[in-house]
C-alpha cells in the first residue's frame, strides 16, 4: 500500500517529466490543454501506482492522486480557489471556487468541490448543502461508484457510464462556470 506522501512523489515526478512550465503556458494560454494534461498525468500517474488487489487501497491512492492533481492544475491554470478550507463546526471542504467569501455572499457564484474516497465521506454532503444550497454547485470527484442526479459527479473510475463527467474535464469546467458567473478575480501568473 502506497502512502499518501508515495502517492504525491508519483505525480510531481511525472509533472516534472512532461514539463511543469510546459504544463503552465500551455493551459494558460488555452484552458483546453487542460484536459490533455489531466489524462496523461493520470494514465502515467495509474501505471505507476501498484497497491495490489485491495480496492480500498487503491481507491485512497486514485483519491490521493486527485486531489493533489486537482490542486496543482488550479494553480497552473491561475483560477481562483481556496483549498481544505474549515467553516466553523462544519466538516472541511477541500475546494471552494473562487473563494469562501464568494460562496457566503453570493452562493450561486461558488462551487464546492468535494473528493468522495468512501461512503463515510458521501455521509458528509448533506452538511454541505447549508453552506452551498444550490446543489448543482456541489461537485463531486468520486472514486467509487456514486449514483445522484442532486450534484454534478466526477469519475475517476474506468468505467464512465457510473459517472456524467469525466476527470479530465473538470478545469476546463470550472474555467466556463467562472465565464458563466462573470467571476473577475485576481489571476495571478506565476
Amino acid at each position: 500500500m502506497l502512502s499518501s506522501d508515495e502517492v504525491k512523489d508519483i505525480l510531481y515526478s511525472t509533472i516534472e517529466s512532461i514539463g511543469k512550465e510546459r504544463i503552465r503556458s500551455d493551459t494558460t494560454s488555452n484552458i483546453n490543454f487542460s484536459e490533455k494534461y489531466i489524462d496523461a498525468i493520470m494514465d502515467e500517474c495509474l501505471t505507476k501506482i501498484n497497491v495490489g488487489s485491495n480496492a480500498s487501497n487503491k481507491a485512497d491512492a486514485i483519491a490521493v492522486l486527485s486531489e493533489a492533481l486537482l490542486h496543482f492544475m488550479l494553480t497552473v491554470s491561475t483560477l481562483p480557489s481556496e483549498r481544505k478550507i474549515q467553516v466553523n463546526d462544519n466538516p472541511t471542504i477541500d475546494v471552494v471556487v473562487p473563494s469562501l467569501q464568494i460562496l457566503k455572499r453570493t452562493p450561486d457564484k461558488s462551487i464546492i468541490i468535494e473528493i468522495i474516497r468512501n461512503k463515510m465521506d458521501s455521509d458528509k454532503l448533506s452538511q454541505l448543502e447549508f453552506l452551498q444550497p444550490n446543489h448543482k454547485n456541489i461537485w463531486l470527484i468520486s472514486v467509487i461508484p456514486f449514483s445522484t442526479t442532486r450534484y454534478r459527479i466526477y469519475g475517476m473510475s474506468t468505467n464512465t457510464g457510473l459517472f456524467h463527467n469525466s476527470f479530465s474535464n473538470i478545469i476546463k469546467d470550472i474555467n466556463n462556470f467562472l465565464k458563466e458567473t462573470g467571476d473577475k478575480s485576481l489571476r495571478f501568473i506565476h
